[in-house]
């Protein structure tokens, strides 16, 4: 009799253990729709695809297509579902750090609600219209917006992920502009041009005066003749002091650095002005740089 309880356990400990070993049941299959479900998810669907959520829409046409609803519902949402599926896009996202390498860890959010943790090549399905996508991982963060276009599948949404890094890993220079002492150069030829030209306008006022003089042997009038000198006095300035800022501006521009550490000052400018008196006359320059 103890040998027949000995056998018993040991059988029972056995079963045990290979009912212990057994995976765990699959979940049981959900319950088909009532007609109630069917009708409900037929009126939704059409709402979502009125709305152009067609991600929405899609999902409730399923239900609705069963054939556990009324044929005359599942034939409808039949025919709902597959316009639903041929006109939701469907987008195919990839990020890259800044060296050009492939990211799969990236959390994706759309519109503030999470799309995906991970990347896998796969094609994911979105509403048609504008959306703002959020990216995150390990190198940084980014948000893009981005229009997904009805009917166009596997769209292409690539990011770049943290600082882009220069060939060769070198920083890029910064931008080098053209040299202070060009930019002077160019503006002191330009005012020394226009010194050249108000230099013959006033010898030509001064030949004008001095022949309203009406010189007869050493006699003149004086009025004219003080205004002749005056002009002839300015034009002789005007000449020389354009004559040296054209000639220097010319040496500045052409033998001056052509880079500089930054960019040419956009506020450098030189004037010229004549300044006339009672008896003599002169120039006045002046500028910033």
């Amino acid at each position: 009799m103890k040998r027949a309880a000995g056998v018993l356990s040991a059988v029972v400990v056995l079963w045990g253990a290979n009912a212990a070993a057994d995976p765990p049941a699959a979940p049981a299959p959900a319950a088909p729709p009532d007609k109630a479900a069917c009708l409900d998810a037929s009126v939704q669907g059409q709402t979502f695809r009125d709305a152009h959520k067609l991600v929405e829409a899609r999902d409730q046409f399923r239900t609705c297509s069963q054939q556990a609803c009324p044929a005359i519902v599942q034939k409808d949402c039949v025919t709902w579902l597959g316009e639903a599926e041929q006109g939701l896009p469907t987008v195919v996202i990839s990020a890259k750090d800044g060296a050009g390498h492939d990211l799969l860890d990236v959390k994706v959010t759309v519109d503030g609600q999470p799309l995906t943790a991970k990347l896998q090549g796969d094609a994911l399905p979105l509403n048609p219209g504008p959306h703002a996508l959020h990216f995150e991982a390990a190198p940084g963060m980014l948000d893009q917006q981005v229009l997904v276009k009805e009917g166009v599948k596997n769209q292409s949404i690539s990011v770049v992920l943290g600082p882009v890094a220069s060939a060769g890993g070198v920083t890029p220079p910064e931008a080098r502009g053209t040299s202070p002492l060009r930019t002077v150069g160019l503006a002191a030829g330009g005012v020394g041009i226009a010194g050249i030209v108000v230099g013959a306008i006033f010898g030509v006022v001064a030949i004008s005066d001095k022949s309203s003089a009406d010189c007869v042997a050493s006699f003149c009038k004086a009025g004219p003749l003080s205004s002749a000198n005056s002009a002839a006095t300015i034009s002789t300035i005007t000449f020389i002091a354009g004559g040296v800022l054209l000639a220097g501006g010319a040496g500045l521009y052409l033998f001056g650095p052509k880079e500089g550490a930054s960019p040419s000052p956009a506020t450098a400018t030189l004037r010229l002005a004549p300044a006339i008196g009672p008896r003599d006359g002169g120039l006045l320059l002046g500028g910033t740089w």
